[in-house]
């Protein structure tokens, strides 16, 4: 089974910078995760966009969904954060087109080890 896992963004990649006492959207971090969960099966992790879904546009949704759509890959899990992760659900679900994909977001960062990041990337992907 191979899977790939688009990252736009949100909470889960967010790292917080003391000097500026403010999160920003850094790398993604759902291979980190999947890495420190050993977990064995194939996957991939493609970033589309590092942003706060709350700054996502509708032509990065356009975006994602051209992704979804081109990639071979029948499972495909989208990382994005929480706030307008529905608005993207609705675009993406008439344009599937058989494929299984998960959305999947965090309300802390991954970074931070008290995170529920950890489960749903894990749990998602699996």
């Amino acid at each position: 089974m191979r899977i790939r896992i688009l990252s736009t963004g949100g909470t889960s990649d967010k790292v917080y910078f003391d000097a500026k006492s403010e999160f920003e959207v850094g790398a993604p971090q759902a291979g980190v995760l999947l890495a420190e969960a050993n977990v064995s099966f194939e996957y991939e992790v493609l970033s589309l966009m590092r942003k706060d879904s709350l700054e996502l546009t509708d032509t990065d949704r356009e975006r994602i969904r051209e992704a979804v759509a081109a990639d071979p890959c029948e499972r495909i899990v989208i990382t994005h954060g929480t706030d307008t992760m529905v608005q993207t659900a609705r675009l993406l679900q008439r344009t599937i087109d058989g494929k299984v994909v998960v959305l999947t977001g965090s309300l802390q960062p991954a970074g931070q080890r008290v995170t529920a990041a950890i489960f749903n990337v894990g749990f998602a992907a699996a």
